[in-house]
């Protein structure tokens, strides 16, 4: 077997690039041929992917990929030139990658790490050949310390955005687009509960109630009309702002109430020193470190705090890393993709109305029971996520494409 592995987009904390790195090691420990390449950056020289046209392989992986955008100069897709499936690894949602998603290629697969965000794909995308879901592995530090010998306090991992900026992006809709896309967006962000369900979902309800629409053609036609957009993804890669917004939001407020519960956190990230919850005697504040880095971060904590990006039926991989680092992870995420999850025996769940009473089970629990937690965590991690698990099941899916094509 031979995969090309081709890198075009990198992601926060460089993770895009170690995804992949990860990805190229277990399918060459698996015995597949990878010819590797990354074009990251704004300046990058896609050329170097044309001495690659009319030759063959069993596939090409790229993650949130730039790759279905290259043309040559008589304007054919440089990825229907090479003899090979091309695979999107959307580690995302897709209406972030709306763009590229919607491009007619001959053999246009996606793969998605939430089921709403891959039905959703299958749904609006019908150039994709097909659509299936692949959760990213969680990654293990080097050197590992003992469960008893690791701070106490709370680990957060993430990023926080300046709120000033996203509302001005928002408000630009209006000259961009027109003033009733920016008012919906209002709208959505106003109505929006992401407990209770995904954005797509939300905008639906919120168009069928202003149309008054009995079918999905109608919703089409009344976009058309109102918003002057072709159809429900492209207005819903406008509703971007919204999205990132309410994850900000999100972050900031469930990380508040850890905080007045007066436990201890470490926040490593970048943009919290805007929002003055390092001035909480009971919180650290640190920069964000590389993706590669995190991994002996979480390996000095007992407890990781997860904030999953509003997916809704996913598994996140800084929910599995945390398991692969033998940490107790106390996440708000969605049960439902992942069957292997139990709520108090390898995991904690939490939602907003009752995070309060869920730390102060934990602050209570004895420390046998905590660590125990973590240890089947971490078996779960061993028996279903690691990176030699996620190469093989890659390897399983380019077979079953094989013989489909």
């Amino acid at each position: 077997m031979k995969i090309l592995i081709a890198g075009t987009r990198e992601l926060c904390y460089f993770s895009g690039s170690f995804f992949l790195d990860r990805m190229q090691e277990a399918l060459e420990r698996a015995g597949v041929e990878v010819v590797r390449l990354d074009f990251f950056g704004d300046q990058a020289d896609f050329s170097e992917l044309e001495q690659y046209i009319g030759q063959r392989f069993d596939a090409i992986i790229d993650i949130n990929s730039k790759l279905p955008y290259l043309v040559d100069e008589n304007n054919r897709r440089i990825l229907d030139l090479i003899d090979a499936p091309f695979f999107n690894y959307i580690v995302d949602h897709p209406l972030y990658h709306h763009p590229g998603l919607q491009i007619p290629l001959k053999r246009y697969y996606a793969v998605g790490i939430d089921a709403y965000h891959c039905a959703y794909m299958k749904k609006y995308y019908p150039n994709l050949s097909d659509v299936f879901c692949l959760p990213l592995a969680g990654t293990k530090a080097l050197m590992t310390n003992r469960f008893e010998d690791r701070k106490k306090a709370y680990l957060f991992l993430g990023t926080y955005l300046l709120d000033d900026d996203i509302t001005h992006r928002i408000q630009r809709l209006r000259n961009e687009i027109n003033n009733a896309t920016y008012q919906l967006a209002l709208d959505l962000y106003e109505s929006w509960n992401v407990e209770k369900r995904p954005i797509e979902e939300e905008l639906t309800k919120l168009l069928t109630n202003y149309s008054g629409a009995k079918s999905e053609d109608e919703i089409v036609e009344y976009i058309q009309d109102v918003y002057e957009l072709s159809g429900f993804p492209e207005l819903l890669n406008h509703m971007f702002l919204v999205d990132r917004k309410k994850r900000n939001e999100r972050r900031l407020d469930l990380l508040t109430i850890l905080v007045e519960s007066g436990e201890k956190i470490d926040v490593v990230g970048e943009g919290w020193e805007s929002t003055g919850i390092g001035e909480y005697s009971n919180v650290s504040v640190k920069r964000g470190c590389s993706m590669s880095r995190s991994f002996e971060v979480m390996n000095a904590y007992q407890k990781v705090f997860d904030v999953n990006p509003l997916f809704h039926s996913g598994f996140h991989d800084r929910v599995s890393s945390a398991m692969a680092n033998g940490c107790l992870c106390v996440s708000d995420m969605f049960l439902g993709l992942e069957e292997d999850l139990v709520e108090g025996d390898n995991i904690v769940l939490y939602k907003r109305k009752n995070l309060e009473s869920v730390l102060e089970e934990l602050s209570a629990q004895p420390q046998e029971q905590i660590s125990q937690i973590a240890s089947n965590g971490y078996k779960l991690w061993k028996e279903n996520y690691t990176w030699e698990i996620h190469g093989s099941k890659w390897i399983e899916l380019v077979k079953k494409i094989s013989k489909k094509e």
